[in-house]
């Protein structure tokens, strides 16, 4: 399995996700601000096997917080959740180096599946 850096500002969320996910194998470190999220994964870049991350964040986005990301180590598997539904933002994700897009609400098995072909 995989080590899991996870951001959300929904603390109760990245709590359920990130019980959820462990028990499924994965080592998750959970960060509500993108500014934490940020300085963790700059100190060791090569700490994380993937990165999933929600769309709205105070004070950015996932996006520009996945393209930082890709910005310190290019090929960062990422993953962005979000309530959009236009097609035009994912393939936008996409086609800066975003692995997948998942729409909310998604259910756990949805997002474990994603982060498990990943790391395949």
């Amino acid at each position: 399995m995989g080590r899991v850096l996870y951001l959300d500002d929904d603390v109760h969320l990245t709590d359920l996700l990130g019980k959820r996910l462990e028990r499924r194998g994965h080592s998750l470190l959970a960060c509500s601000e993108a500014e934490q999220a940020l300085r963790v994964f700059s100190e060791d870049p090569e700490a994380f096997d993937l990165v999933v991350t929600d769309m709205s964040m105070p004070g950015g986005s996932g996006l520009e917080f996945a393209q930082a990301l890709l910005k310190l180590r290019a090929g960062v598997r990422v993953v962005i959740a979000s309530g959009c539904e236009d097609p035009n933002w994912a393939d936008f994700a996409r086609s800066v180096g975003v692995q997948a897009v998942l729409l909310k609400p998604f259910q756990v098995d949805e997002l474990a599946e994603a982060i498990s072909r990943l790391l395949r």
